[in-house]
């Protein structure tokens, strides 16, 4: 299929003679693909070999046995032995990543300039260089795996749907095989991967927001005993009862804000002074094994019966008696994952950093110039809150948008991050910026893939777009403030 010749309209009249050489060569496949490739290699000689995390070590560690338990998604541990027999160590599956990672954005700028829009093209993959995500890139863990599989999935999806043609099945399996392996290497994924499944099989008419927000809903529904029973089926993993962690965290939250340390028994052992301590909203890791409180809870984490009928129950139990502690500590620990209305460096709030045990070492040392300077490192386009919010804006500026491919791709993205991002508000047990890395990844690829119609909004003064904008704008100056006022309300 010959490639689309450029619109004169989007040049300048009064360039120079030679603006039509520029054109031409701004219409071809390989000076994207060679920029791409440019950052590939950049990024790769930056962080090569990858940094391997205590998650990732864990999982080498099963590579390495051969055998697999389901505290972690047991497939990212399968692609290590995998990869195993080309080199030993982290390195050849940060290379794997990072040629995911920029093949995503290679296939989203050359279907952009395929879509006739050559100059927006040549800017799409420097936003591959955006601060967060070059950092995020060097550790081996889950999200980082999801992202690199996902991304090229929309772009190859998107470069078809540009040029109005059917996917063959070669590209269809390949697609496919993106998408799983992003869906089973992150156990909450399948709370985005609803739109992304209808933006590949669905038409136009079927990608407005409220279909695709259905999608999301009950593709997650029928997606999670699925992907466990695919896990069960494929790697015969030891089970671990990872899920317990949530329900302690939960009846921990929901005694501490009742007052009640008797609802965190039989699991665990504690008297009000103990649960104030022990209890924090930032993460469950201080009843962790290698938590400053681990003493106080029974090991193993089996399903330790509660009058017959074991921990699940016993959660399902505290929660209908107290919804509304329930509700309260929720929140709190949203907020604390979108790193909004908290102070500066709040992991210092936690048990690991105010502990008197002098046996237990906190996982880094924090001066008083770590906070403040936690401003500068986790400034607003860090906080997934800042990028929840413009989501938000930007499906309502395109709810009634025309369905080009470009707003297609756009609705299903900023979709898929807040089903993602939204899904932490019930199972979030930690909070950490990588948790939302797919959720600033794809937002930020739904706003560039649309930007020359959100730049026509503000120039003809969308009320939408204007008030989307400023409370957006608002939302930072509140979570500003909480960090230089030191508001601690929620944070514990």
């Amino acid at each position: 299929m010959s490639e689309p010749t450029p619109q004169a309209g989007a040049f300048r009249p009064d360039w120079p003679a030679r603006a039509g050489q520029t054109i031409a060569w701004r219409g071809r496949a390989w000076p994207l693909a060679l920029m791409a490739g440019a950052l590939f290699a950049c990024n790769l000689a930056l962080q090569f070999p990858g940094l391997m995390t205590n998650d990732s070590v864990n999982q080498y560690a099963e590579a390495v046995s051969g055998r697999y338990t389901d505290w972690h998604p047991p497939v990212m541990a399968w692609l290590f032995s995998v990869l195993l027999r080309i080199h030993e160590g982290p390195a050849p599956l940060f290379v794997l990543h990072m040629v995911g990672y920029w093949t995503g954005w290679w296939l989203l700028a050359d279907a952009t300039r395929r879509g006739g829009r050559a100059n927006m093209a040549f800017l799409i993959p420097l936003a591959g260089l955006f601060p967060t995500f070059v950092f995020l890139n060097a550790s081996l863990n889950k999200d980082v795996g999801m992202a690199a599989a996902w991304l090229p999935a929309a772009g190859l999806l998107y470069w078809y749907r540009t040029q109005d043609r059917r996917v063959p099945l070669m590209a269809g399996m390949i697609i496919a095989a993106l998408l799983a392996y992003g869906t089973l290497v992150r156990t909450n994924a399948v709370f985005g991967l609803g739109p992304l499944l209808l933006f590949a099989l669905a038409p136009a008419a079927w990608l407005r927001n409220i279909r695709l927000m259905i999608a999301a809903v009950a593709v997650a529904v029928i997606a999670i005993p699925l992907t466990q029973q695919a896990n069960r089926i494929l790697f015969h993993p030891v089970e671990r009862q990872a899920v317990h962690s949530l329900f302690l965290f939960d009846l921990a939250g929901i005694a501490a804000h009742e007052g009640d340390p008797s609802l965190v028994a039989p699991r665990a052992s504690l008297n009000a002074e103990e649960l104030r301590k022990c209890y924090t909203p930032y993460w469950w890791d201080s009843f962790s094994p290698w938590g400053s409180c681990a003493g106080k809870v029974m090991r193993p984490d089996d399903d330790h019966a509660t009058n017959g009928d074991g921990l699940p129950m016993q959660w399902v139990r505290t929660i209908a008696a107290h919804p509304m502690a329930y509700a309260i500590h929720r929140l709190k620990h949203f907020n604390s994952e979108l790193m909004f209305a908290v102070p500066l460096k709040h992991i210092r709030l936690t048990p690991e950093y105010r502990t008197d045990n002098p046996a237990f070492k906190p996982l880094e040392t924090i001066t008083p110039r770590d906070v403040r300077f936690d401003l500068v490192r986790k400034n607003p386009t860090v906080w997934p809150v800042t990028w929840v919010a413009w989501a938000i804006v930007l499906l309502a500026f395109l709810a009634r948008a025309e369905s080009s491919p470009a707003v297609l791709l756009a609705r299903t993205l900023a979709v898929s991050a807040l089903g993602y991002a939204g899904a932490y508000l019930v199972i979030g047990v930690a909070t950490d910026v990588r948790y939302h890395y797919w959720t600033v990844l794809a937002t930020v690829v739904a706003t560039l893939v649309v930007l020359p119609s959100l730049a026509a909004g503000y120039r003809r003064r969308s009320r939408v777009l204007l008030g989307g904008t400023a409370a957006v704008g608002f939302v930072i100056a509140l979570g500003l403030a909480a960090r230089l006022l030191d508001f601690q309300a929620w944070s514990a």
